[in-house]
């Protein structure tokens, strides 16, 4: 017998012919535990209740039919007893039965689930193509097989791969029943997907006595005839939040900004000490800040510190949920507000600029040569390392808009990715460019030609990743 993938043999007992059932069922993963004496029934009854059988399988659906209705006036009802035709349908990969499906559904309005991720595409495999009367929760699923366009009442979106889901965040994720080793194994991987994961565990089932051993921060079950779904919320740690606050001067914000916000002096190396903390210390790139501008503090950010979640905004520049941007210290965004936001989206960014091609702005900034000289060496960089986001440079180049300013704020494993993406060039581009360039006879504000490309490079990885965006108003100060 095949053991598959996702899930265990189904458990059969078989009532007919032998010979006519394996000739039927073909190479069907099952596990004959017997052939019981229908005529017993109260002893049938019990056995299936007990767990240790999935099914119980009549080849004939004459006898089959007879069963449920002598089952039922003993007030037993269970959809394990099924012809052999119905078990041919279901899926192969996992446990199945319509009952837990519509139960599960249910439940998910229940407990206010808006979003969903149906990692083994359950519900696209199964019978139902309707959410019933649950229109409060977005399924989307994975499978590398095109769904029939009706599963996409259940289903509002599909992907091949877990790869393709990205960054986004869920209230739940679904898998189907798995082995114990599995489970565990993509347990943790859905970690940055949802803290919340829902399984279906048969009775007196291996993974069933596994999750009893488990700790969850909440553990909750939905019982049906032949098991239970199990709501596992994962144990987290308490947020760490940290909202960076770039500057290469004295500003009026000490003792004024709220908590979690923390100066950062970019570019410290070599300079006075302004009192702050620097971008000079640990594993640090702070003597190109010159030529990269705040992005040295972006880099000391991402190698010295584990903040589960943290922003990035200037000493000029705060984010703030309100409509009025006139600066104020009490309507900088708080770290609360934040956390609200990152529970619907994924990167709080500043409003898009709309204005002139970006190409243009840098090259009134920087010069029409330094600026064709930097392109070419980064597009020489990205090409090497990430060859994939060459057209998204080029459409950003040649867009009138952008995120600004390197303004964002996000949760940790998405600041990961964005940072191993952006440094896996950024700084070899830089110096390459500092040896071909004669710097020497460059205006200051010209060699930062490098820094202005790294800021448009947020903009770039996020047209390349399936990231929830949510724009904010930022509030500018003048005259300090």
């Amino acid at each position: 017998m095949l053991m598959q993938r996702l899930g265990f043999v189904p458990k059969i007992l078989l009532c007919g012919d032998e010979s006519e059932f394996l000739s039927q069922v073909g190479n069907r993963p099952f596990e004959l535990i017997g052939q019981p004496k229908t005529q017993d029934l109260p002893a049938v009854i019990k056995f299936l209740q007990s767990g240790a059988a999935d099914y119980l399988i009549f080849v004939k659906l004459k006898e089959c039919r007879n069963f449920i209705i002598e089952a039922r006036k003993e007030g037993f009802h269970s959809p394990k007893i099924v012809t052999l035709d119905e078990f041919n349908s279901f899926p192969r990969e996992y446990f199945y039965d319509v009952e837990s499906e519509v139960l599960l559904i249910r439940q998910l309005k229940a407990t206010a689930i808006k979003t969903l991720l149906d990692v083994d595409a359950y519900f696209a495999q199964g019978k139902l193509f309707t959410k019933l009367d649950n229109d409060l929760t977005e399924i989307e699923c994975i499978s590398e097989e095109p769904l029939l366009t009706i599963k996409e009442n259940i289903c509002a979106r599909t992907y091949k791969s877990l790869a393709e889901v990205d960054f986004k965040r869920y209230d739940a994720a679904l898998i189907v029943e798995r082995e114990p080793d599995d489970f565990d194994a993509m347990f943790d991987r859905l970690k940055d997907t949802s803290s919340t994961v829902i399984t279906f565990a048969r009775t007196a089932s291996e993974l069933e006595r596994h999750l009893a051993t488990r700790n969850f921060d909440e553990h909750s079950t939905l019982q049906t005839s032949t098991g239970a779904w199990h709501f596992l919320t994962r144990q987290t740690p308490p947020e760490d939040f940290c909202n960076y606050v770039v500057t290469h001067k004295l500003t009026p914000h000490e003792g004024r900004l709220p908590d979690v916000y923390k100066i950062i002096h970019a570019g410290r190396a070599g300079k006075e000490d302004l009192g702050y903390l620097g971008d000079d210390t640990g594993d640090n790139i702070s003597r190109l800040n010159l030529y990269l501008n705040e992005v040295t503090a972006l880099y000391w950010m991402w190698k010295n510190t584990k903040h589960t979640s943290l922003g990035f905004c200037q000493y000029r520049r705060f984010f703030t949920t309100a409509d009025d941007k006139t600066f104020s210290y009490d309507k900088i965004l708080t770290a609360d507000d934040a956390l609200k936001i990152l529970e619907r989206h994924d990167i709080i960014v500043a409003k898009v600029y709309i204005g002139r091609l970006q190409r243009e702005l840098i090259r009134a900034d920087c010069g029409k040569t330094l600026t064709a000289l930097a392109e070419a060496i980064i597009k020489k960089h990205i090409r090497q390392t990430q060859p994939d986001y060459l057209d998204a440079l080029d459409y950003v180049l040649n867009s009138k808009s952008f995120y600004r300013c390197n303004l964002f704020v996000t949760r940790r494993n998405i600041f990961d990715a964005y940072c191993k993406w952006l440094f896996s060039f950024i700084i070899d581009a830089t110096k390459e460019f500092l040896r071909k360039a004669d710097l020497d006879t460059i205006p200051p504000k010209r060699r930062r030609v490098m820094g202005y490309f790294a800021e448009r490079m947020l903009t770039v990885w996020l047209i390349k990743n399936r990231l929830r965006i949510k724009e904010l108003n930022v509030m500018f100060i003048k005259d300090i």
